[in-house]
């Protein structure tokens, strides 16, 4: 895991809550936003023991579609397992690609790009080694200006030790969805680490 942070994380969300513009919130003053995360097909490695046709003669599914569904699967259970933890914290938090801050407010905004989601071999019960890696970015931003930049990590379900995830799971690789799991909550923790530096409203449950 990979960990860069701006000098200023600080100074830049302390300024933010400055803006008179907050007086005009409409009831999300302090909003975090998961954005979906995005892959191509040739990030995902199939396991090459399923994908054949169980009627004789006729194809399997074709790699690429597999792909593409792995991927989303990958993609909507990593910002499920965000979305859903950051809210069990106590955060204002929504799962949107096209929402921002209201009017008056301000959001941190959370974005990703998977590096590679490999589906391991499930055939091989106890040693399938499934496994995820993501970029995740976060920004913050006050409404009607422009995201800024705050903090940009690296995930690695292989890599994320059980202390850096939320949801007390040690399933690092029994399919791609586990470990999307351990990623998304490693994210989490994350992000309300963040939130809590910056005495964001929330996370105390």
């Amino acid at each position: 895991m990979k960990r860069v942070t701006s000098l200023v994380l600080s100074l830049l969300l302390a300024g933010c809550v400055q803006q008179p513009a907050m007086q005009a919130s409409t009831g999300h003053p302090n909003l975090i936003i998961v954005r979906d995360f995005s892959f191509t097909a040739g990030e995902v490695t199939l396991d090459p023991s399923f994908g054949f046709s169980l009627n004789r003669g006729q194809a399997g599914t074709p790699p690429r579609e597999r792909a593409a569904s792995v991927g989303r699967a990958a993609a909507f259970t990593t910002a499920d397992t965000i979305t859903q933890q950051l809210a069990n914290l106590g955060y204002d938090v929504a799962a949107s690609d096209a929402s921002g801050p209201d009017p008056g407010g301000r959001a941190l905004i959370v974005t990703g790009r998977f590096l590679s989601i490999d589906e391991g071999h499930r055939r091989r019960v106890g040693a399938e080694n499934a496994s995820v890696s993501v970029d995740v970015e976060i920004d913050v931003q006050v409404a009607g200006g422009s995201p800024v930049r705050i903090t940009s990590l690296q995930f690695d379900s292989r890599r994320v030790p059980r202390s850096a995830t939320l949801s007390g799971s040690d399933a690092r690789g029994a399919n791609v969805n586990a470990a999307a799991v351990r990623v998304g909550s490693a994210i989490a923790r994350q992000v309300a680490e963040t939130a809590q530096l910056n005495h964001w409203p929330g996370g105390t449950r």
